[in-house]
């Protein structure tokens, strides 16, 4: 594959366009999204170093992208063929085993029924969001989730599929009920 490097908020590739290539972040992040007619946009979720981007579509021989991806910080990535992660798949034992592994941490929260019940409480939804990028990008100590959030709180606001000042809001009622304290961009908080 080939390295390529992305300005904040370059596209790497939009919904529709055919699948030709799998990305591979190296380091940076990178929003995975859909925009609907309305001009409204869904976060479906946020890749940092390791990731890959389009290998479940092309597992499943998807011959267009599903989503639109774009970089939410400078970002270098590996673009490899399409022929070579077939190729890597088929030979690579080890490679197949990242593959599946990745299939399955996607589809959890895709279609973790939690996270897309409208009716789910903004509460809840928020703490989903948050326990799932803790894990990715923060760290759990003395039974507390810590995430330094690695993006503004406008993507973290589209991620969980509400506006800004809501989520503003609903975020100074929980920290008042001491559900999570947040300095600054760091948010603490321990299981619900």
């Amino acid at each position: 594959g080939q390295i390529i490097y992305y300005k904040e908020g370059d596209t790497l590739f939009l919904e529709g366009d055919n699948l030709d290539y799998v990305y591979q972040i190296e380091n940076g992040l990178v929003k995975v999204s859909k925009t609907f007619p309305s001009g409204e946009e869904r976060i479906f979720d946020i890749l940092g170093a390791g990731d890959f981007i389009g290998l479940v579509s092309a597992l499943k021989d998807d011959t267009h992208y599903i989503a639109t991806s774009n970089a939410l910080t400078e970002t270098k990535a590996l673009k490899i063929k399409l022929k070579d992660i077939k190729k890597a798949y088929d030979s690579d034992g080890k490679f197949k085993d990242i593959c599946m592994k990745c299939a399955v941490t996607r589809t959890n929260l895709f279609q973790s029924h939690l996270f897309n019940l409208t009716s789910a409480h903004l509460e809840d939804k928020i703490i989903i969001i948050l326990e799932y990028l803790t894990k990715k990008f923060g760290h759990y100590s003395g039974n507390q989730y810590i995430l330094e959030l690695p993006f503004s709180k406008t993507t973290l606001a589209s991620l969980i599929g509400v506006r800004r000042e809501t989520l503003s809001r609903k975020l100074s009622e929980m920290q008042k009920q001491n559900i999570i304290k947040i300095d600054k961009n760091k948010y603490i908080f321990d299981r619900m």
